[in-house]
């Protein structure tokens, strides 16, 4: 998720409910931007004791008021607990604070929440293995106002043993997934349904800018939006039997050809309102390419298969 949404959190110094005093474990955070300390504040609420650290020592002041200890060093946090949860703001930050404390977190169950790709998710669970650190990835499916709510996702990957010692702390947090052994995969999956999500925002921006030019608010294009998209997203899992199959000529549904005239409609329209297609084109110049290699009777969706880069 993206490390830098913006939110307004409640005060952290809020009292935690009676039946959680009794301590469960002792958890580590590195890093207590937005998400890093909606995590320390949910491990405290839920029972656990915690020790914070982060690059500015005075963002650890009001954790520590609400019942965190605090660390002076990345390597005095891994010193307290056996479990070291990492929400840094990306890669370079994580091997920049990590690399000088390796031989403190030798032996240490590290979760690194932070939000990075997949071969860099894969690179540090490599550099964790030489150290002897046992290493899972995480990828978080949430902002920091949903932490420990039923709509917080946490995917996982990696050592499926951290995860399991990790994941009472981890289930505090939100829903908690294991994705598989390979340490990119979480980060994959994140980036995946980041991907769709950007796409459709985007295309929820196109429809805005279109019909601002005829007054329309903003607001009532995203009612008119998300009407429509409700109705039409269950169509996703015809397209993924689709794919899965691999059968696309003669169109099962939509072809090509049908697909590429509406696209240029929509392209066509955009501009005669003074808005740029840009987002839209993209998708026309891969229709373009399937009708030019003889295969505009194919499902529309087979253009998922021109997506790979050759």
């Amino acid at each position: 998720m993206d490390p830098h949404h913006r939110t307004t959190r409640r005060p952290l110094t809020a009292p935690a409910p009676k039946e959680t005093t009794m301590p469960k474990g002792t958890i580590s955070i590195l890093g207590l931007g937005a998400m890093g300390s909606a995590m320390a504040e949910r491990l405290r609420v839920q029972g656990f004791t915690t020790t914070v650290w982060n690059r500015t020592a005075a963002k650890a002041r009001p954790h520590v008021e609400a019942g965190s200890k605090a660390a002076a060093t990345v390597a005095e946090a891994a010193a307290a607990s056996d479990v070291v949860i990492v929400v840094l703001l990306d890669h370079a930050s994580v091997r920049e604070h990590l690399e000088p404390a390796a031989a403190d977190l030798k032996g240490k169950v590290v979760v690194n929440l932070t939000t990075t790709t997949p071969n860099e998710s894969r690179a540090t669970a490599a550099w964790a293995a030489d150290h002897g650190i046992t290493y899972l990835d995480g990828a978080i499916m949430a902002v920091p106002e949903m932490i420990g709510t039923p709509h917080a996702r946490l995917l996982y990957a990696g050592d499926e043993n951290a995860f399991a010692i990790a994941k009472p702390a981890l289930e505090t947090f939100g829903a908690a997934e294991f994705e598989g052994a390979d340490a990119g995969l979480a980060s994959l999956k994140d980036m995946a349904l980041l991907t769709a999500m950007y796409q459709m925002f985007g295309g929820l921006l196109q429809a805005t800018a279109m019909m601002r030019t005829v007054g329309v608010p903003a607001e009532q294009t995203a009612k008119d939006v998300i009407a429509w998209l409700g109705a039409v997203l269950p169509l996703a899992e015809e397209f993924a039997t689709v794919v899965d199959g691999g059968e696309y000529d003669p169109a099962p549904g939509q072809s090509v050809d049908f697909t590429r005239a509406a696209m240029a409609s929509l392209i066509t329209a955009s501009r005669e309102q003074g808005v740029s297609a840009d987002f839209l084109e993209p998708v026309k110049k891969h229709l373009d390419e399937l009708t030019a290699t003889g295969r505009g009777t194919a499902d529309w969706i087979s253009v998922v298969e021109q997506l790979r880069i050759r």
